[in-house]
């Protein structure tokens, strides 16, 4: 007699695994007559599902982590949506808040002011600012989802790295100790523009003093600390670094990466002030060059400056050296002659002063390079020769009057009086006599004083 097979069931208690499905009652006496390939096609039908779970879920909520080792498969979980995720994932998904200059200082054109000089030292303003529309510095926060109001302080440091604390200090609205501290509500306004912000510079013998007593109070946003020697210092520039602090959910304080604005370089000092010409005697020569001519401008140094002419891709520096620049506000030079010597017709170009430390430049100036064979220039802007008439007015020759005012005629002792009119019987008489006046009244000649 053939001996029955054992079920699978019992041969996997056996192995101590559970069976896959939903547990036999002890009761019941039906024996089991699943076969091996039926249990394998069960197996195979399993399938897993990966399901998003927040982190820090109990093990007794995950699908199946609370069921009892005799009990039944818990039902798969349903999927999340994305929206219940939405929260606890959000301060990993959201970019963090920076802080951003959406309008740099002008670089130059302001000047450092002392104490000494008054209360007020004048205003820091926009790089695109103009003569008619004034702008200012501006800073922006950047990704500020859940904050309600940053801190924002702005101090003066180095130009170059390390960054270390700059002894001068901001003044004006909102300023203390040296430093400009505003409260930014981003919901609000994002945005925020510094008014009326100065600059206020120290003497030589106040660096140390300034700079140890602002380290004191904690102002060293690259943590550059100090040095001995303070004598290394760059007193005509400095760059203003904005640094910004807020309170997340937890009330932890938050500190943002510093930023640093654009170099701001004093007025009054020649090597980093800004270039100017005010005026040329002259605005037209000959294309062969070589003619002597002056221009003002703003104080330079006589060995950092050069007279550049240029033309679209030429570029040519006027002849002079160090002795004809005189009391830094003027400049004698000979203009260089142009690329082309045969032209036929007038040519502009452009002339502007150029620093050589920093390659600085001025607005440009035009002038006109006549053609060598031009002769004289009439007074409709028509070369006598054969050269084609301008296409432009011409300049004057004394476009400022200066020729006229030396051709004035000066003024006598007796023009500064008013007399009568001629017309009615009085004129003056070249002896110091006034003619016309009673017989008893005259005019003393000696003494020019009038005698009964």
């Amino acid at each position: 007699m053939q001996r029955p097979a054992e079920p699978v069931g019992k041969n996997l208690l056996q192995l101590g695994l559970q069976p896959y499905g939903p547990p036999r009652l002890p009761a019941s006496p039906a024996p089991q007559d699943r076969s091996a390939s039926q249990l394998s096609q069960n197996l195979s039908s399993l399938t897993l599902r990966p399901q998003v779970v927040p982190r820090g879920t109990p093990s007794a909520l995950l699908p199946g982590g609370g069921r009892l080792a005799d009990g039944p498969w818990a039902p798969p979980a349903p999927a999340m949506h994305p929206a219940m995720l939405q929260e606890p994932l959000q301060d990993v998904l959201l970019e963090p808040p920076r802080l951003v200059i959406t309008e740099q200082p002008k670089q130059r054109g302001m000047r450092f002011r002392y104490q000494c000089e008054g209360r007020s030292a004048g205003s820091i303003l926009g790089e695109c600012s103009t003569d008619t529309n004034k702008t200012l510095p501006t800073i922006e926060l950047q990704n500020f989802t859940g904050i309600s109001e940053v801190k924002v302080t702005a101090c003066l440091v180095w130009k170059d790295w390390p960054h270390r604390i700059h002894p001068h200090s901001l003044v004006g609205k909102d300023c203390h100790n040296g430093l400009c501290e505003v409260t930014l509500k981003p919901r609000v306004n994002p945005k925020h523009s510094f008014n009326n912000l100065g600059i206020q510079c120290v003497k030589k013998k106040d660096i140390e003093e300034s700079i140890e007593k602002k380290l004191q109070l904690g102002i060293d946003p690259f943590k550059a600390g100090s040095l001995k020697n303070h004598q290394e210092v760059d007193m005509n520039v400095v760059r203003i670094c904005f640094q910004a602090s807020y309170q997340d959910s937890m009330g932890k304080t938050q500190n943002l990466k510093p930023v640093l604005s654009e170099p701001i370089f004093d007025k009054k000092s020649t090597n980093t002030s800004e270039l100017k010409i005010y005026r040329m005697n002259k605005e037209y020569g000959s294309c062969t060059g070589g003619e002597e001519l002056y221009l003002l401008c703003d104080k330079v140094q006589k060995e950092d400056i050069s007279i550049i002419f240029r033309k679209d891709a030429w570029e040519s520096k006027a002849d002079f050296s160090q002795a004809d620049v005189h009391r830094q506000i003027a400049i004698v030079f000979k203009t260089p002659p142009y690329q082309h010597l045969d032209i036929v017709e007038p040519v502009v170009v452009e002339v502007y002063l150029r620093r050589l430390t920093d390659s600085v430049s001025s607005e440009a100036f035009n002038f006109i390079y006549l053609p060598k064979d031009n002769g004289k220039i009439g007074r409709e802007g028509v070369a006598v020769s054969r050269v084609k008439p301008l296409p432009f007015p011409f300049p004057s020759p004394d476009p400022h009057g200066i020729g006229a005012k030396r051709k004035k005629k000066k003024l006598g002792y007796l023009d500064h009086f008013e007399f009568p009119n001629l017309s009615a019987g009085w004129s003056v008489a070249t002896a110091g006599w006034i003619k016309g006046m009673p017989p008893t009244w005259g005019w003393r000649a000696c003494d020019n004083s009038p005698f009964p």
